[in-house]
């Protein structure tokens, strides 16, 4: 797969990006192991809206700061500089849900700008696109002609579900703007016996505000699944704090 657009810049947990070439790349392979030791220090983990069922269950469900490009989160951490759900090895913590960010990790499909056609990148930092002679348990990218191999398809196939989920993820969040639903929160935690933290930066829905959209705006929402994902939202928020400062507690006696 060769490229035709402009470096993209590299994402959150990404530490630089290399576009992937059925040329330059023809001999490599990719190495089916996950280490996730880039988003070691993470407490907050973007989220796509097909994901609020999944990360709803074990994570604090929230949003960005007013900006650019803000994004549902999975909250991974009370305190700053340490996700709860990675360990020393970079795996995931068992039975716990792992945003699609990450799973994506290291590759990242960058659209080109007519939205057409799209490129797609990896993180060479990774260790995780490799030339096949050096790792024997590397799957085959491309075949002997340069075309993509199984391994290859899939991997595509996820990164377009990611592209088109983001797209949904967005038009969630312009709405959600546009009717000035979300408002700044923090959340303060007694650590343990005089020791409080408050985790700020973060915006949740008014649901006030929720309630008081005209019949017409809601109608258009529930048919959109939105509803459901406040829904989700809100479920997230009564149920997984205090699983986070369990959590914290357990691992830092």
């Amino acid at each position: 797969m060769t490229t035709a657009v402009a470096q993209p810049a590299a994402p959150i947990f990404y530490n630089s990006l290399t576009a992937l070439d059925s040329t330059l790349h023809l001999g490599w392979g990719v190495r089916n192991q996950t280490c996730l030791l880039t988003a070691a220090k993470a407490n907050a983990i973007p989220l796509g809206v097909s994901e609020f069922w999944y990360a709803s269950a074990h994570y604090p469900i929230v949003f960005g700061p007013a900006g650019a490009s803000v994004f549902p989160v999975a909250i991974t951490a009370i305190v700053e500089g340490h996700n709860l759900f990675i360990d020393e090895q970079g795996e995931w913590a068992a039975d716990t849900y792992i945003p699609a960010w990450l799973r994506r990790y290291p590759f990242w499909m960058q659209p080109d700008p007519d939205g057409e056609n799209a490129s797609l990148w990896f993180d060479p930092s990774a260790q995780q696109v490799v030339p096949l002679h050096e790792f024997a348990d590397a799957k085959p990218l491309f075949d002997f002609l340069g075309n993509p191999n199984l391994a290859l398809e899939r991997i595509i196939q996820f990164c377009k579900q990611c592209q088109a989920d983001t797209n949904h993820t967005y038009a969630f969040m312009q709405a959600l703007e546009a009717h000035e639903l979300l408002l700044d929160r923090q959340v303060s935690v007694e650590l343990s016996p005089g020791n409080t933290y408050s985790l700020r930066g973060f915006r949740v829905i008014d649901m006030a505000k929720y309630h008081q959209l005209p019949d017409a705006v809601l109608a258009q929402w529930v048919r959109h699944g939105w509803t459901s994902l406040i829904a989700l939202h809100q479920v997230s928020l009564q149920h997984n704090w205090q699983k986070l400062l369990t959590l914290h507690r357990r691992l830092n006696d």
